[in-house]
């Protein structure tokens, strides 16, 4: 197998970064699994410091995953681009990679042409990455 270019490296992290953003988010919503009992004031602090952590994380992810759609937002081509973000989840549920046939379904392409888009936004995107708009 090939070594992965930066972009490849980006976009492969988003699918399970968005699964944990949506983990983490629900952490938070959460109610309280002690409603009714009085905690005490060491309980309460550790409790509020976990949930200071965990939107820490919430609030980096996310931030990591602005990024990503910015850089996407900026592949020139844009049926690359929609091939890119339906691929990776920008576009949808997010919770996994959509496969190429699929794409080519939804956009009326052949599952050679989708790879050929998906090709051309990669390097595209390595591209914007290489001149330091990143």
């Amino acid at each position: 197998m090939a070594d992965l270019s930066p972009a490849e490296i980006m976009l492969d992290s988003l699918v399970p970064a968005q699964r944990l953003i949506r983990r983490l988010q629900a952490v938070l919503k959460a109610p309280n699994p002690y409603v009714g009992i009085r905690l005490s004031p060491e309980a309460k602090a550790a409790r509020a410091a976990f949930q200071s952590v965990v939107q820490h994380d919430l609030d980096e992810l996310t931030a990591q995953r602005g990024k990503c759609v910015a850089l996407v937002k900026l592949i020139p081509d844009t049926t690359a681009r929609t091939v890119i973000k339906l691929r990776y989840g920008l576009v949808g549920s997010g919770y996994e990679k959509m496969p190429h046939f699929k794409i080519g379904e939804k956009l009326n392409y052949s599952e050679k042409t989708i790879f050929r888009y998906h090709q051309r936004g990669i390097d595209q995107l390595n591209q914007i990455l290489v001149r330091g708009i990143a």
